[in-house]
């Protein structure tokens, strides 16, 4: 039983007013009545609803009861008959109430009904206006690895490892808006009556039909967006009439602090290789590819002497491990990599010659 109404509650998003209801109106069942206990100590809203529905239910039912019979007038009408039978003790009497009183006694059952009606409809309202003006808000962090995320509006991001976005259950009627630490590609899903913006600190990042690159975790120390197709508006919170509109093939590098946005040409291919796991070093400098595998694969390069930075290298890698990555470093540019369990070191001769 208990589980069939756990599976009835799933399917039903309007279960539980309806157990509010049963339950001032005492029709609820022991089983009933544990899950509803359950669920009101789940969540302090879900509290704060039952109030609502309590304060409302009692209004509409003493407004409705008081305007069909006044209770001490009853009473006090009830008292005096019992007395004026008790002097008589010869033969038992019904009492019997006059039939102005019966007919106000008689629609007090359909009050309450009127009266729970009226509150499930406006507790629904309520319960409704709540989830879609303050929707629950949801965190997802890529944690092992990669991973792609699709929002409510159709939108598709894919996540770097260690990164994290904030997003609502749905969006409202009126914007898109999403938080992003760490590094992420997005597909935006572009509808022009909903904005989608990207929230980093003061910075934000608005689509106007795109997909881009966005790094809040950049080497350079600011947040980075590199626009991949479309067009994308940056612009710091409050100041949007100052907003930089970027091209594809375009670099924003927004300052945290402070308040200076500057665009050039991305000078850097692989800017996507987290995500497409494709590196290609064109006459590239050691320096350059050492930077990029940090960021690629999160490794740890502690060490690059300043005479091996300068070194270059031609080469394309597609999925392949650090491991076989370093290698080909190793034996084309005469290095020699020394690995342990927290960082990796590069030395040699190389091109010093």
């Amino acid at each position: 039983m208990y589980y069939c109404q756990e599976r009835q509650m799933e399917n039903n998003p309007t279960y539980y007013t309806d157990l509010i209801t049963r339950y001032f109106s005492g029709e609820i069942s022991g089983d009933e009545l544990q899950l509803l206990s359950d669920w009101l100590l789940s969540d302090a809203v879900h509290k704060d609803l039952f109030s609502a529905y309590k304060s409302t239910w009692q209004l509409l039912a003493k407004s409705r009861v008081d305007a069909a019979i006044n209770l001490d007038d009853e009473w006090n009408a009830l008292q005096i008959k019992i007395k004026q039978e008790n002097t008589d003790t010869e033969t038992p009497k019904i009492i019997t109430l006059n039939e102005s009183r019966k007919n106000r006694f008689s629609g007090f059952p359909s009050l309450w009904k009127v009266a729970a009606a009226f509150t499930v409809l406006f507790v629904s309202s309520f319960i409704l206006y709540y989830y879609t003006a303050n929707p629950r808000n949801i965190m997802l962090s890529a944690k092992a690895g990669n991973m792609i995320v699709h929002l409510p509006d159709g939108t598709e991001v894919a996540l770097n490892n260690g990164s994290t976005i904030t997003y609502p259950e749905k969006f409202t009627l009126r914007k898109r808006e999403i938080e992003i630490s760490g590094e992420a590609y997005f597909t935006i899903k572009h509808d022009s009556t909903r904005p989608f913006v990207i929230v980093s600190g003061n910075a934000r990042i608005e689509d106007l039909g795109t997909s881009f690159n966005v790094n809040t975790q950049a080497a350079s120390g600011a947040i980075e967006v590199v626009l991949t197709s479309g067009e994308v508006a940056i612009y710091y919170k409050g100041w949007k009439t100052e907003k930089v509109v970027l091209a594809p093939g375009e670099k924003a590098e927004i300052e945290k602090t402070g308040r200076k946005i500057t665009r050039t040409t991305n000078p850097d291919r692989n800017y996507m290789a987290w995500k497409t796991r494709k590196l290609i070093f064109e006459n590239t400098t050691l320096s350059e590819i050492v930077t990029t595998l940090n960021t690629v694969y999160r490794s740890n390069i502690i060490r690059l002497p300043a005479e091996l930075a300068g070194c270059r290298l031609t080469a394309t890698f597609s999925d392949q491990p650090l491991k076989s990555v370093l290698n080909v470093l190793q034996k084309t540019l005469d290095l020699k990599i020394t690995e342990s369990a927290t960082s990796i070191e590069i030395s040699g001769n190389g091109c010093r010659q």
